[in-house]
């Protein structure tokens, strides 16, 4: 049955779960001013503006200062998992209503599969009680409610969404409210705070979160009725004025709202909320004749490299939301092309299969294929009557790097072959290569030398080619007389640092670390499943089996001892793993966290982001990893094995 979008909203048929969690039992530290304020801002809209009635709405608060509800004629209790549960799991779906509210203000992790974590307050390190989210709304989205009740819940979310791994002092295990079938006829919006993997902005001063702030002032202008009606228009609002706030350095966060039908039953593209009033609004389709002559060109083809930065543009210039999922569609090719097509854009006049193609021509480096691939594109856009497709951004220039490849003396201990050269423009150039080996301080030196003859070139990225033992030294760290008047200074802070150990790369191993490259190319640095963090408990010998299993992981966070460190090491180089990131203090936590905070774009870790980030953490005063017992920057190593950058493959010039 469909909810017809002309019915007014009954505010006495609206219930809702409000939630704000100021204070935790765990510790101090994990105090959050402002989330009990904002849960009675968001509680006095329902009662006032939407015209709830307070006797459908349940009140969890733990605040900080009890002054701040003793003025207050709204009764709550305490926010623990046992009151929680009650209302959520047994009181409210016992009720007789058409509406469901949930407002969560609080700290929030994710899991291993994405789902929001969200602590009670009688959370402790040793057992974190929680709510998960995700599994409360698809229990809420079966026929355990009684049927008709409900169907329409909306859920908002102030919390971070960090992953949970980041938390190592935490046990949140596993939550489960029990399966049963989906009813069709329940639809749920869920706004997020923030996309995954970033933190939720809390004004402290203000005693207000920031995303909590900004949606007020749109609710304030709204009725409950028009609330309801125009929820995507919301959410959009909301997402402007944060993107404002950004520019003005004043916010991070990106909200994200997640829904698949709407509530009356029109399909769902990307995270854009169609109605069927406005659905003749969204993208043209591909007739019968550009199929068939698009299927020559995607027959036995895999996806190219790039595949996914197309992807993404198509959506960028048909005004269309990215689809919450992150990762490119299954079925190749024609997976991707058939997910596109069903999608909507704003653009009427331009199918999004069009951008792909033009993108992937563009970049292609077979001349052949993209020239029918643009024979194709401009064929079909005359026919159909179709806008212009725009010319895809070229890539960004790659800057010059200085490679300084280190060769083992077989004959002499701590005694190495020096060789370097450089990169630019696609192409290898010779710079110097020694006549006999040396040790590691005439390394030193004679790479001094080479930078101060190249400084006027424009390097940014410096590349070891090192043997297997050479994993352990600190080349970020190293100090040589390159600056003013020949001051000392700490390559790490002025240079992109990254080690590489290419002759690690043989047999089989040279196969998976070619096969995660490519993936890594094709599906782009913002993959869910391209990044793996790795605990001690989790180094096995069979853990390099594990890791070369898919083409994914590519990237390797490893929070290991000391003492597993070469382990992991082993496994990521038997595996084919081309990029690792380690603490040099081992085992601090500091290298899972300080990515997965800072590499942050849309939500998701971007990879290519990765030299220049740890770069930046080098710096002394930086936001970045502080050990808080030296009170200095913890320096990180950063393997960053690119196959095409070998220059054996091709003659140095």
């Amino acid at each position: 049955m469909k909810i017809n979008l002309s019915d007014q909203v009954d505010p006495q048929r609206v219930y809702g779960l409000i939630v704000g969690i100021e204070s935790y039992a765990i510790s101090p530290n994990w105090n959050l001013p402002g989330a009990t304020r904002d849960a009675i801002r968001f509680m006095k809209w329902l009662t006032e503006r939407a015209a709830v009635p307070e006797k459908n709405l349940h009140l969890m608060l733990s605040p900080l200062i009890q002054e701040r509800t003793s003025q207050l004629n709204f009764e709550y209790s305490l926010p623990t998992r046992e009151n929680i549960e009650q209302i959520l799991f047994k009181e409210l779906p016992a009720q007789d209503g058409d509406l469901l509210w949930i407002y969560w203000a609080g700290h929030g992790y994710l899991d291993a599969s994405h789902q929001l974590l969200l602590p009670y307050y009688d959370a402790t390190a040793d057992w974190t009680k929680h709510l998960n989210l995700e599994a409360a709304l698809r229990w809420w989205k079966t026929a355990r409610p009684a049927k008709g009740r409900f169907p329409r819940q909306i859920i908002i979310g102030d919390a971070c969404r960090v992953d949970a791994n980041a938390a190592r002092n935490l046990t949140f295990g596993q939550t489960d409210y029990g399966s049963g079938r989906p009813d069709s006829k329940r639809r749920q919006f869920t706004l997020y705070a923030a996309h995954a993997g970033e933190m939720a902005q809390n004004l402290a001063d203000r005693g207000a979160g920031q995303f909590t702030d900004v949606l007020l002032q749109q609710l304030d202008k709204r009725t409950l009725d028009d609330t309801v009606r125009q929820l995507v228009s919301v959410a959009q609002a909301v997402q402007a004025d944060l993107q404002v706030l950004r520019a003005q350095n004043r916010a991070w966060q990106h909200p994200q709202f997640v829904i698949d039908r709407d509530w009356s039953d029109s399909s769902i593209f990307g995270d854009r909320w169609i109605i069927q009033e406005t659905a003749e609004s969204g993208a043209m389709r591909l007739d019968q004749i550009a199929w068939q002559g698009l299927a020559p060109l995607l027959a036995e083809r895999t996806p190219p490299a790039h595949s996914y930065d197309a992807y993404r543009w198509a959506f960028e210039i048909s005004d269309c939301i990215f689809p919450a999922h992150q990762g490119l569609p299954t079925g190749g090719l024609a997976g991707i092309t058939r997910d596109l097509n069903s999608r909507q854009g704003r653009h009427r006049d331009m199918p999004l299969v069009m951008p792909f193609m033009r993108y992937l021509a563009a970049r292609s480096s077979d001349a052949s294929w993209s020239r029918v691939a643009d024979e194709w594109i401009t064929s079909t856009c005359e026919r159909l009557r179709t806008s212009a497709v725009p010319i895809p951004p070229g890539p960004e220039p790659e800057p010059p790097s200085l490679h300084v490849q280190l060769r083992r003396d077989e004959q002499r201990n701590g005694q190495y072959w020096l060789r370097m050269w450089t990169y630019h423009g696609n192409a290898f150039e010779a710079v110097w290569e020694s006549d006999d080996a040396v040790d590691i301080t005439t390394v030193k030196a004679r790479l001094g030398e080479q930078l101060m003859t190249k400084r006027a070139y424009g390097l940014s990225r410096i590349e070891f080619h090192t043997p297997y033992e050479l994993l352990v030294e600190e080349f970020e760290s190293w100090r040589l007389p390159i600056g003013r008047r020949g001051k000392p200074v700490v390559l790490g802070h002025v240079y992109e640092i990254v080690m590489r150990c290419p002759d690690e790369r043989d047999g089989i191993a040279g196969e998976h670390w070619r096969r995660k490259w490519d993936w890594f190319k094709v599906h782009g640095g913002l993959h869910p499943k391209a990044v793996h963090s790795l605990t001690d408990d989790q180094v096995s010998t069979s853990l390099s089996l594990h890791l070369q299993a898919d083409a994914p992981p590519v990237c390797i966070l490893a929070e290991v001892s000391s003492g597993h460190l070469m382990d992991t090491l082993d496994a990521v180089l038997d595996s084919g793993v081309p990029i690792a990131v380690w603490s040099r203090s081992y085992g601090q936590g500091t290298a899972a966290r300080y990515v997965t905070q800072t590499l942050n774009d849309a939500g998701l870790m971007d990879l290519n982001r990765l030299p220049r980030v740890l770069k930046m953490a080098r710096i002394p005063q930086s936001p970045g990893l502080i050990d808080s017992s030296s009170n200095t920057i913890q320096p990180m190593a950063l393997m960053w094995d690119d196959p095409e950058r070998v220059p054996e493959r091709r003659p140095l010039t």
